[in-house]
């Protein structure tokens, strides 16, 4: 662990926790804000299982939730584990002198926020965010140039399907509100038809046969219209652990920010232009 540089990472779906699991494998002091229970269903491929079950392991590196400040500081001082905070962002923000903020939530439809005050230094993922007004620096996750860095102005791109990472997979949403439960496993092959779960009497049927690389978590109450499960009808797809362009991604990320802490600016996108 680097007891120089301590990193706050807002968010915890895939890419989010890709990012995470890089920095902390790269020695920093990181811990993942998600002030509400996540409504990620590729559970497989992030952390998310971590903010109910209090911890859960991915890809070797486990995430603990920290609900009192001494499981906080452990976590952080051992880099034994992720710890995982859910208390307000003001909180968490001011009461722990983060030398880099990273908004890894481009994938939840979060708005930017300005976080420049907040930290030394401070990360944007995805459109929306202005460097030099938001963060320092914003990162491109669409699909063209994933971990393009620009130290000014902002992403524009005419197709926001550039950004989605999973495009390949088919969603099933859920017909009504209700308790969701799950009739299959993660990484399951199923059938066109087959049953993938229920809300109250209604059967939700698999739309097109595949895998299951999304699937809600079991009794979790759910909106009409919410994403319960994701099938992949590829067989060559990815269904677990950390997609390559989120891979690349987190790359970026950790290059930039160990640049950064070295004195050097990052290449930018905008210089070749």
């Amino acid at each position: 662990m680097s007891d120089e540089t301590s990193i706050l990472v807002l968010g915890m779906d895939e890419l989010a926790s890709a990012i995470a699991r890089k920095l902390h494998l790269s020695g920093y002091a990181v811990a993942i804000h998600q002030p509400t229970p996540p409504r990620t269903i590729r559970r497989r491929m992030a952390f998310v299982d971590a903010w109910t079950d209090g911890a859960f392991s991915f890809e070797g590196v486990e995430a603990r939730r920290a609900d009192k400040t001494r499981d906080f500081l452990d976590s952080l001082k051992s880099g034994a584990s992720i710890p995982v905070l859910w208390h307000p962002f003001e909180d968490v923000a001011t009461r722990w002198p983060w030398d880099v903020i990273v908004d890894a939530r481009a994938g939840t439809g979060a708005a930017p926020e300005k976080l420049r005050h907040l930290s030394e230094f401070t990360i944007g993922l995805g459109r929306g965010f202005v460097a030099g007004e938001h963060c320092d620096v914003v990162i491109d996750i669409g699909a063209r140039d994933p971990g393009a860095v620009l130290r000014n102005g902002s992403i524009t791109r005419q197709d926001s399907r550039d950004e989605e990472r999973f495009a390949d997979g088919r969603m099933i949403a859920a017909p009504h509100h209700g308790l969701f439960h799950g009739a299959k496993r993660l990484g399951e092959r199923i059938a066109k038809s087959d049953i993938v779960g229920s809300i109250g009497e209604t059967a939700i049927l698999a739309p097109v046969s595949g895998r299951l690389r999304g699937l809600a978590r079991d009794g979790v109450a759910v909106a009409k219209g919410a994403d319960v499960a994701e099938i992949v009808p590829s067989p060559g797809a990815e269904v677990a652990g950390i997609s390559r362009r989120d891979r690349l991604i987190a790359r970026s990320v950790a290059f930039v920010i160990e640049m950064e802490r070295a004195g050097y600016a990052p290449i930018s996108l905008e210089s070749f232009f």
